[in-house]
């Protein structure tokens, strides 16, 4: 048995309705799939280049800063752990690279 079905595109497909109740992929949307949203890593309103405990947090062995997806915390947050890193790296508190 063929059954016609209008789709959100006005396409007319054709459905196959026999013994196993076949039913194109087309049509079937696909599930949706929801994320919960994270909850940010808590920054200080002032963070400070000498707190080398907090830096240590977004630095991983290889010396590189961590990204914002992988760190959790938001941009404005991100840009001033980075700029505390970097001033901390030139202080010569945090190795650029490491050994």
């Amino acid at each position: 048995m063929e059954k016609k079905i209008k789709t959100d595109n006005e396409e007319v497909k054709d459905i196959d309705l026999g013994d196993e109740q076949k039913i194109d992929r087309a049509i079937v949307p696909p599930p949706r799939r929801y994320q919960r949203r994270r909850q940010g890593q808590y920054v200080p309103d002032y963070v400070d280049w000498k707190d080398l405990d907090f830096l240590k947090r977004f630095i991983p062995e290889g010396g590189k800063i961590l990204p914002r997806r992988i760190s959790g915390v938001t941009a404005k947050d991100q840009r001033r752990v980075a700029r505390a890193i970097k001033r901390a790296r030139i202080m010569a508190l945090i190795p650029y690279v490491s050994d």
